[in-house]
Order: C-alpha cells, then structure tokens, then sequence
C-alpha cells in the first residue's frame, strides 16, 4: 500500500466531502455531509500528515500542530453546521 502523503490525504478528504454531498443529495438527509465533514477532520487528528515543506525545512512539530487544529476545525463544522439538501 502507498504510503499516505499530505497531498493524498487532501483528496481522500475531498472525496470524503463529496460522496457525503452526494448521499445528501439522494437520501435528502444532511447528516451525511456532517458525518463526512467529522471523519475527514478524524482523518487529520488521527493520522496526521504534514506538508513536505514543513519536514525540509525542520518544522514538523508545527506543521503537525496545525494540521491537528485543521483537523479539529472540520470536525467543529461537522458538529455546529447542519446542511441541508
């Protein structure tokens, strides 16, 4: 398996968001775009990939910080927005 890199984990996320987007859509229930926003920000807490330019550079200790916090910040949109189809 390839190993998950910051910009893989973007599109994972993006795909995330859009398959909950699009179960909204079909099933008129918008607790699947909240759900997607929730797992796509556990994504980032969970597993946290940081940019390329954040390891080469000897920040990665920050870069994994602020990806935590963008994580936490997907997860407070998943809980406090309600989307509706």
């Amino acid at each position: 398996m390839k190993k998950l890199t910051f910009k893989y984990q973007i599109l994972l996320g993006i795909i995330f968001i859009l398959l909950g987007n699009v179960l909204a859509f079909i099933f008129h229930h918008g607790i699947f775009t909240n759900l997607a926003w929730i797992l796509y920000g556990l994504l980032f807490i969970i597993h946290p990939v940081c940019p390329e330019r954040f390891t080469e550079s000897g920040r990665e200790k920050q870069g994994i910080l602020a990806v935590r916090i963008a994580g936490a910040v997907c997860i407070i949109i998943g809980l406090l927005v309600w989307f509706y189809p």
